[in-house]
């Protein structure tokens, strides 16, 4: 008879994890995201490289120009490691129920640790990283008055200090609540095709590709959003290194698991014990740092 825990598909635990991460991969693109597939050691310092745009300048007849757009690389140390676990035990779960219950609790496992990387770079987001000077670092309202006028302030201060192409605003729970509260911007976006009060997805607002995250830190920043460079945060990820393999001590299966589409990558491993209990554990190594000053702060009143 086979067993019931070796049962669990590759296909499926990628479907899972993908279904898991869609969310987030807005979120994880709004960063300088360097996920580095060699498997690494806790404080390993990686390069996460900053493409900056070249600067139009006058030619002069004959000459090659000087590099205005180099990829450089800034060091980001992976000084976090962190874990999501799991269980199953004999006589509390049916074998016909394992497989879908195990590939959900592995996508459940890489959403949080997404999520917590996600978190720490939003940690960086502070005034003294970014500024602090209204009009031009910030802007100042409270979530009741958020509406049209303050995200074109925003689009405005953007469009001014961080000077990038590619440019997210991110928005807390309040301040998008506020929006999908707006009847006339509803309005506007259900006439083009995007009815995001019904998907709760917000649209591209003025060319800021947006996204609405509940979890913005709850510090005495007051941090109701950011438009966001993407030069602006720096995040690491890796797998760490593995001791043991598939097949030793109690290991039943240990590999790398990756999204295809977002990146995140994380060591995944299934141990069971004769007393019939199965565990499953993902873990994976992160670091996080300000990139350039590429930041509008939304500030709660």
């Amino acid at each position: 008879m086979a067993s019931t825990i070796t049962t669990v598909t590759q296909t499926l635990v990628d479907s899972k994890v993908a279904a898991a991460l869609r969310y987030l991969i807005p979120l994880l693109n709004s960063f300088s995201f360097k996920v580095d597939m060699t498997s690494r050691l806790k404080d390993d310092v990686i390069r996460v490289p900053i493409a900056v745009d070249p600067t139009p300048a006058s030619k002069t007849a004959g000459t090659m120009g000087t590099a205005g757009g180099s990829v450089t690389g800034t060091s980001v140390t992976l000084s976090n490691f962190y874990y999501s676990a799991w269980d199953a035990t004999e006589g509390n779960m049916a074998s016909e129920l394992f497989q879908n219950y195990w590939a959900d609790k592995i996508a459940g496992s890489v959403y949080g640790l997404a999520k917590t990387v996600i978190d720490a770079a939003l940690g960086v987001v502070t005034a003294a990283n970014y500024g602090n000077t209204e009009g031009t670092d910030k802007l100042t309202v409270a979530a009741a008055d958020f509406g049209q006028s303050d995200l074109a302030l925003l689009w405005q201060y953007a469009a001014t200090k961080i000077k990038q192409r590619e440019i997210s605003l991110g928005l807390n729970a309040a301040y998008a609540g506020a929006l999908l509260g707006d009847s006339a911007l509803a309005c506007v976006f259900a006439t083009g095709g995007t009815n995001f009060v019904q998907s709760g997805q917000l649209p591209r607002l003025i060319g800021m590709n947006t996204w609405a995250y509940p979890a913005f830190p709850a510090n005495a920043q007051n941090l109701g959003g950011a438009v966001f460079g993407r030069a602006a945060v720096l995040v690491g990820t890796a797998p760490p290194v593995a001791l043991a393999q598939s097949g030793e001590g109690d290991i039943v299966e240990r590999r790398v698991i990756t999204d295809a589409e977002s990146g995140v990558a994380c060591l995944y491993t299934m141990t069971a014990t004769g007393g019939g209990t199965v565990t499953g554990e993902c873990c994976l190594l992160y670091g996080v740092a300000k990139g350039q000053d590429a930041v509008v702060r939304l500030v709660s009143a």
